[in-house]
């Protein structure tokens, strides 16, 4: 997606008949969520699970640390390029991480914001495991120097053992002593604080990498070349085990009895009986349907599938998303990915179509994203809005590249049913960035007013109320387009006049948080106050930064938050109520002693009504009932001009 890239019934939806057929439904145990390769796991008090993803061992930079909860739905990641090759990650009293960056030779601890607030380096060599101990130093095992050390907040030194060959693993025991993986030589010690050792485990080991101290006082091992993870007591007898697992690297006795295990591309609870309790990935089914909708303005049929969780369901309703794919792109080109599986595991119901004539859709001319186009998406909208999985109060649409048009156009002209997100990944502008004129893929030029009068963002934009989030990097995945200025035209469009933009979104952003603040706009040209771009080096964690993205934008709190069309203009000049109407309003406006001119224009600036006040004038009704539902701006001579939506 980023950067790589039968049942008959007729619907009544929003004043359209739309034909869905379900022409097949699977619910399959599919491999959903995030791809991991884990190598540390950690059950939090809140019962979310802390999973160290090591990606592909500092190879690529996908090593991360993720936080799923229950379901597996991801609730926290840690995704900056300063961790190569995360190799344990552990969550602190304070609520901190704590991570030991194999290949970057350091241990850092960051917030839950992914500042780092401590670092200790200096000597370190492949350091594998940190850990926070309770008089406030940090336990390293520092695997290439063969041992493992304890460190001041001020990075001293305070004890160390290096009798060890590449260790892994050393924790701190209740007595004092310290318990660490003797890797090289096949063992697990446990040494006093003068270094002496007072046990240890060597029978059958081949490379151990984790070590538990039971409260029983037995330990837990996992002995990861031999697949299985073993509970020894004091005299060496092996009283449980777990076998048949794939390099199984880390192990945890949780409080209820059962067991936590990293083994080869999945973390697994099994139960003493060595029954399954819960794993990650695939926590959570996943149900494919897959429909056809006809489009109301073409007669198109598209093609359309709904992934959803397996438990979603009346009871249970779940955020949706639909996905706009970009350029002349379509939806079942995600059919041969995981991603549709990876959003509905994380508990959203994702839609993807195929617009007119693309795809697995019967033929129909090529639309270009125009109104054709956003009908068609509109369609699938209001299709998803019926399912009685969805909650239509978190429903929102994630656009790919030129997919934006597609989006904002049919969200700024159709007020129902109601959007809450909008979602767009490098989405341009106007024409000037898709135009034959310019290279781009559409062959018309940009002097074809009448054609792009509805295929232009930045347009429709200042009509889009929902919340707006931009995924931007350094550099935009369309190499044509350079300096990210179609993402500051964008954001300054959407953004609500109250804070200097043009639009009346509730709410914008470009990228993380941490990144940029809320609803801020942008001067162009500059060097100075963009937006913190993502950096190319983190290009390739952008699917989880869009399961963050979605999480915050379908959860988010919009109560007390002024939503809908808003006045644009000086306070006290023209004003219009109610809004949205049904097509009738009441201008009111300041007197003047001349007749002044009116005009409607709709959301692609064509004229569409006009006429004059009489002077003297303040108070005038206005019927709109024959224009159709969507967004309209009406302005009156030296009074302004507001922004209304008509609905039926």
């Amino acid at each position: 997606m980023f950067k790589t890239a039968g049942l008959f019934r007729c619907c009544s939806l929003a004043g359209l008949c739309v034909l869905a057929i379900a022409v097949a439904g699977s619910l399959s145990p599919v491999a959903a969520s995030l791809p991991i390769q884990p190598l540390g796991v950690e059950r939090l008090p809140n019962g979310n699970t802390l999973i160290t993803d090591g990606g592909l061992g500092g190879l690529d930079s996908t090593a991360r640390a993720l936080e799923v909860d229950s379901l597996g739905r991801l609730v926290w990641a840690y995704v900056k390029s300063d961790v190569p090759f995360v190799h344990t990650a552990r969550r602190l009293v304070n609520g901190n991480t704590l991570m030991s960056v194999s290949n970057g030779n350091r241990v850092v601890e960051v917030n839950r914001n992914g500042d780092t607030v401590w670092t200790a380096a200096a000597s370190l060599a492949y350091p594998n495991e940190a850990i926070r101990l309770e008089n406030g130093n940090t336990l390293i095992t520092d695997r290439d120097n063969n041992r493992i050390v304890e460190v001041s907040p001020e990075r001293s030194i305070v004890w160390s053992y290096r009798s060890l060959s590449g260790p892994h693993n050393g924790n701190r025991l209740s007595n004092g002593s310290t318990l660490v993986c003797d890797g090289g030589n096949n063992r697990v010690i446990e040494v006093d604080a003068a270094g002496n050792i007072v046990w240890q485990y060597s029978t059958g080991l081949r490379w151990p990498r984790s070590v538990q101290r039971l409260s029983s006082g037995n330990t837990l091992i996992t002995d990861t070349q031999h697949g299985r993870v073993i509970e020894v007591d004091q005299f060496g007898t092996i009283v449980w085990s777990a076998g048949d697992l794939t390099m199984p690297f880390a192990a945890v006795r949780l409080t209820g009895g059962n067991t936590l295990v990293s083994a080869g591309d999945h973390v697994v609870e099994l139960t003493p009986a060595g029954d399954t309790a819960w794993q990650y990935p695939n926590t959570v089914a996943v149900v494919v349907e897959t429909l056809q909708v006809v489009n109301p303005t073409s007669g198109c049929t598209l093609y359309v599938q709904v992934h959803r969780p397996a438990n979603a369901g009346p009871g249970n309703r779940v955020p949706g998303a639909v996905f706009v794919p970009g350029g002349t792109g379509f939806g079942s080109s995600l059919d041969t990915t995981c991603l549709p599986e990876v959003i509905a595991s994380d508990g959203f119901a994702f839609l993807h179509f195929d617009p007119d004539g693309r795809g697995r859709s019967s033929a129909c001319p090529e639309d270009y994203n125009g109104y054709v186009n956003q009908d068609g998406l509109h369609a699938c909208l209001s299709l998803l809005a019926s399912r009685d999985y969805v909650d239509t109060s978190r429903l929102g649409v994630c656009s790919w590249g030129y997919g934006i048009t597609m989006a904002a156009g049919a969200i700024a002209r159709y007020p129902e049913p109601r959007v809450k997100f909008l979602l767009d990944f490098e989405g341009p502008a106007d024409r000037s960035q898709t135009c034959q004129d310019s290279g781009g893929f559409v062959p018309v030029p940009a002097d074809s007013e009448a054609f792009w009068q509805e295929r232009e963002a930045a347009r429709f934009m200042k009509q889009v109320s929902c919340a707006y989030l931009r995924i931007q990097t350094e550099v935009d995945h369309n190499p044509t387009i350079a300096e990210n200025r179609h993402c500051i035209e964008l954001i300054n469009s959407a953004t609500d006049a109250a804070y200097g933009g043009e639009g009346i979104s509730v709410w914008t952003r470009v990228n993380d948080s941490v990144m940029n603040a809320a609803n801020q706009v942008y001067a162009l040209p500059s060097i100075s106050g963009t937006p913190v771009w993502i950096p190319e080096s983190e290009a390739s964690q952008n699917i989880v930064r869009v399961l963050l993205y979605l999480h915050e934008l379908a959860d988010m709190d919009l109560s007390g938050v002024v939503s809908g069309p808003r006045e644009v203009g000086p306070a006290g000049t023209l004003q219009a109520m109610p809004r949205p109407c049904r097509g009738v309003l009441e201008l009111t406006l300041p007197a003047a002693t001349t007749p002044r001119g009116f005009q409607v224009h709709d959301v692609c600036g064509r004229l569409v009504r006009s006429g004059v006040i009489p002077a003297g004038i303040t108070r005038a009704g206005l019927d709109l009932r024959d224009l159709g539902p969507g967004a309209y701006y009406v302005s009156a001579t030296r009074a302004g001009t507001v922004p209304v939506v008509i609905v039926r």
